[in-house]
Parts: C-alpha cells; structure tokens; sequence
C-alpha cells in the first residue's frame, strides 16, 4: 500500500435517534463514541459517560454498520437516559468504513469547541471529562489535545498505568513509538485542519492522526491522572487488526510522516 493512494471511505449514515435536552443547556464538550459489533460492552461504557461530573455533554454515537444487536442497544440506553445530556444522537453507517470514517462521522456530527474520543470497550472515571476540559481552558491556542493517564485492564491482572507515563507530548518520543491512547480531548478546529482521520489498512489510524497534528504544528498536554481504562482483550483492534501487520504499518506511517524511526525499533499502538 503507498501512501500516496489511501482512501478515507466517507458511507452514507442513517440518523437512528436525535434527542435534546428540555432544559436547553448549551453544550461544553462532545463525547463521539465509536461502535462496531461491542454489543456486549458499549452500555457498560455508556453508562461512564452518562456518570460524569462535567455538565452539558453532547453524546454521538456512530455504528459503522455492525452485524451485532449494538445499535438497538444503544438507542434503547439513549432514549432511556437522554436526561443526562445537553443532546444525544445515533449515527448508522450503511456499509462499513472503518475506524477512521467512524471518527470522522462523529466529529462531523458535533458542534462544541472540544471533543472527547470514547472507544466502546473502555470505561471512564467519573471526573475524566471535567478535569480535562478544566484543564483545555488554560492550554495555549496551538494545543489540540489534553490526554489523560489510563489504566490498563489486563485479563484476569491487576490495572497498571498505561500510556505517557508521565510524559509530556513530544515529537521525539512519536518517533518511536505512539504514547497517546485514542481517548483523549480533542480541538475541533485542529481535526478539521489536518483533514481528520485518515483510513489506514490494518490499523493504527489514531497514531497517524497524531503524526497529522504534530506535522500541521499542534501539540498536545496530558492530564496527570489516570482517568479512563484501556481493555487488553483478544478482539481489540489492536489485537485483530494492528498486531499482525506491524513491519507494514511501520513502513507505511514512516512513508506519510517521514521524521518517524519507528520502522525496525520500536512500534507504535493503536
């Protein structure tokens, strides 16, 4: 695959559910939750998002055409809870993209200055999107993304911390490696500048939208507390799709982001 050629699919989105809040409260933060046959977890996860101490929350859920019974889960939590946003909707991909169309649909669908990007199988902590978005409002103009500590959630293993490790955003450490989960607090403006999420064949669209920033000239601040969990589990993308095609991936990235090293060193996750 050559850079060059790669083609970001953009399918056709049924609106299953559109909901506002009575109270008419102006959103502060999106929350774009990407979802492809987690029917076994997503409401577990909705439920962290719904528990969140940050009001005025605006929450889109995109199915990217799922063969599982996800979608009519989630719509049946969105009516159910639909008090606990500013808005809520329910996007549905006709045919199936991929990750990155799935972000982007998302993205597209919000209105709010920042937006948090939730995976269906990972839970968050009930301050994550307050501290976060506290923290957003006192970054300089060029920051694009506030990412938190996470914790890693092992089968059958204690959590760990996981990703950054206290370490600050850094081109130099993207080189090697991608240190930044995909849940983090997004600058709108910035996703829309770089053109969004790219599709990459076999995974790793989060760290190349990372690259994208670092190359537009963004940066980005962690949040110093782990405020969300990442899920180690056999049918994560990382495992099905990323893992098995690292040399490839490794090359393709270092083709699109020539100042990478991550091809024959370390690699990078997500």
């Amino acid at each position: 695959m050559v850079a060059s050629s790669l083609i970001t699919p953009s399918p056709a989105c049924n609106i299953l559910l559109d909901l506002s809040s009575r109270s008419g409260q102006r959103p502060l933060v999106a929350v774009v939750v990407s979802l492809y046959n987690y029917a076994d977890c997503i409401l577990e996860t909705l439920e962290t998002v719904a528990l969140q101490t940050l009001e005025g929350i605006q929450l889109v859920v995109v199915d990217d055409a799922s063969t599982d019974l996800g979608a009519a889960r989630v719509e049946g939590w969105l009516v159910e809870h639909q008090d606990c946003f500013c808005s809520v909707r329910l996007l549905q991909h006709q045919h199936n993209g991929g990750l990155a169309a799935a972000r982007n649909t998302g993205f597209a669908a919000t209105t709010t200055a920042w937006v948090w990007v939730q995976d269906a199988d990972n839970p968050l902590a009930p301050r994550a999107l307050e501290q976060s978005h506290r923290l957003a409002q006192c970054v300089d103009d060029q920051v694009a993304v506030v990412h938190p500590l996470l914790l890693t959630v092992p089968p059958m293993a204690s959590p760990q911390v996981f990703q950054g490790e206290g370490r600050p955003w850094q081109q130099s450490i993207f080189a090697a490696s991608n240190a930044v989960d995909a849940m983090a607090l997004i600058r709108r403006s910035a996703w829309q500048e770089v053109g969004g999420y790219v599709h990459i064949p076999g995974g790793w669209e989060d760290y190349d939208f990372w690259c994208s920033l670092i190359d537009a000239g963004w940066s980005g601040v962690q949040c110093p507390q782990p405020l969300g969990c990442y899920s180690v589990h056999q049918d994560s993308m990382t495992a099905v799709t990323a893992l098995p095609n690292v040399r490839g991936l490794e090359h393709l990235l270092k083709e699109r982001h020539p100042w990478l090293t991550c091809v024959g060193g370390t690699t990078g996750t997500r």
